[in-house]
């Protein structure tokens, strides 16, 4: 038998086929096994009562904080937004570390950009570790693990390939439809090792979910503002945005203000309003004319007008 290993050439390609098959069916089997398991681990440990910034990454990762970090601002007249949907400080630095680098990168920047700023930031870090610290998020470690393995088998696919495709060009087989599949698996195997190195939003463990789960329970009941309920302070503008998102700030026209354009990335923002181009948004009063305008009883310049 001359045949290279044994084995004809249309035979290993659909062996080659269905090893590629395989390999793409074993990686999801074992990611969803590992995410499995990682969601189920159940290893809270004791610790301080998480802050609100702390369950509005568990409800919705680090841009969630960010926002509930500018509901609070803005609630408390320590950030202010222009008809531009542009905010700016207006107030004493805050001391809190997240609200911090918030108010510090707010120099007439929009939503999407103030998110996109803080959301490497040490204070967001901090934040995070500290919730991985109490076994609140899934482990990032068994994540890399399960991606690692499908890695590793994507690359001895992808090598086995290669060696029967310069095996049979030394022999002078026909080699076309092997290039092609080792070209499939050479992809397949970049986007995998790319994945293996994404980070990504980390997830609630179980008892991140549990304790989540808690807060809105207690959040949906009659609590009085300020209130300690589900381990959590649920009061104000800053638990409904940490719980819901900034469309649940109280404020229509400032939710409206706040919220990032759809498709939006860092930069200026868009008009969207008909106020001049001085007057600026806070919680305390609204424009006739449908934008929300600066605290103290209207816009700046002249009023909202059309």
């Amino acid at each position: 038998m001359d045949d290279p290993w044994g084995i004809s050439g249309p035979d290993f390609v659909v062996l080659y086929i269905a090893l590629l098959g395989a390999v793409l069916l074993i990686r999801l089997v074992v990611s969803g096994v590992m995410a499995g398991r990682a969601m189920r681990a159940d290893h809270a440990q004791p610790g301080p009562t998480p802050s609100v910034y702390q369950l509005a990454f568990l409800a919705g990762g680090p841009d969630r904080a960010t926002d509930a970090a500018i509901a609070a601002l803005v609630e408390r007249g320590q950030l202010r937004v222009n008809s531009y949907r542009q905010i700016s400080q207006a107030g004493a630095r805050p001391v809190e570390p997240l609200e911090q680098a918030v108010a510090d990168v707010a120099q007439l920047k929009t939503t999407a950009t103030i998110r996109a700023k803080v959301r490497g930031s040490a204070a967001m870090r901090a934040l995070e570790d500290g919730l991985d610290q109490r076994g609140l998020l899934t482990s990032a470690a068994a994540r890399r693990q399960a991606r690692t393995v499908g890695l590793v088998l994507q690359l001895a696919v992808l090598a086995l390939g290669v060696i029967r495709l310069l095996n049979g060009i030394s022999l002078g087989r026909p080699v076309g439809v092997l290039v092609f599949l080792v070209l499939i698996a050479a992809v397949l195997t970049i986007v995998a090792a790319v994945r293996r190195n994404k980070t990504g939003m980390r997830q609630p463990s179980a008892a991140g979910h549990r304790l989540l789960g808690q807060a809105r329970a207690a959040a949906s009941g009659p609590v009085p503002a300020g209130a300690l309920a589900g381990g959590v302070l649920l009061g104000g503008a800053v638990a409904a945005v940490a719980l819901g998102g900034l469309a649940m700030y109280p404020d229509e026209e400032l939710s409206a203000a706040l919220m990032p354009p759809a498709g939006a990335v860092g930069g200026g923002g868009s008009s969207g309003s008909s106020c001049s181009s001085g007057s600026s948004c806070s919680s305390s009063s609204s424009c006739s004319s449908g934008s929300s305008c600066g605290g103290g009883g209207g816009c700046g310049g002249g009023g909202c007008g059309g």
